[in-house]
């Protein structure tokens, strides 16, 4: 009886801990890179506004430049917008919002999608979130040239694979990995030294 109360609690402290590493890593990503380009974005604005009457070619450049941090700016607000929550999830459905991740992703992706049955709404934001950590991850931190991508349903579990052929050697303690197992019940790590890695996520749908 001790062990049935002590494992939720166990799971609802771990997820408490996930949304606040979530939550401190958006709010670091608006400050730390958000912010300050938009402080850039408004000092080019200045000296443009300023300098437009004594220097009108030098004011051209800086409205120029003004205008591709701009575009920098939303990039990277639209990124840290797909974080908080992809709204394509909502709209158009989990493998949709695979795609984003493989479009944004650095190195090439290939994605299995065999999902005949809809999925309830936390496991596909759970799986999106697997998925799209995994392959953050990998294209950071593991010198991979190929990320493949496998969301398969069979029966009431979901089974979302990530493998990477980089260096491999990722840390099951990692706090990438905590944050994940504050959302699934089952994940699997198997990355030896040299590669491959591969991640393994199950996820019930009842």
């Amino acid at each position: 009886m001790r062990r049935r109360i002590d494992e939720p609690a166990t799971s609802r402290a771990a997820v408490v801990r996930a949304v606040d590493a979530e939550r401190r890593r958006i709010e670091r990503d608006l400050h730390d890179g958000v912010q300050q380009r938009l402080v850039a974005l408004a000092m080019l604005l200045g000296r443009a506004r300023r300098g437009r009457e004594r220097d009108p070619d030098r004011a051209d450049a800086l409205l120029l430049q003004a205008h591709q941090e701009s575009q920098a700016v939303l990039t990277e607000l639209r990124e840290v917008a797909w974080r908080v929550y992809p709204s394509a999830l909502d709209g158009l459905g989990l493998e949709e919002a695979l795609s984003g991740v493989a479009e944004r992703c650095s190195i090439p992706l290939r994605t299995e999608f065999d999902v005949p049955a809809p999925l309830p709404q936390p496991v596909r934001t759970c799986a999106y979130f697997v998925v799209s950590e995994t392959v953050t991850n990998a294209a950071k931190h593991s010198g991979a040239s190929a990320v493949s991508i496998s969301v398969v349903r069979r029966g009431d579990v979901l089974t979302v694979r990530v493998r990477d052929d980089g260096r491999g050697g990722a840390d099951a303690s990692g706090s990438g990995l905590a944050g994940l197992r504050g959302r699934v019940a089952a994940l699997y790590l198997d990355s030896p030294l040299e590669g491959p890695t591969t991640l393994t996520a199950e996820l019930p749908c009842v």
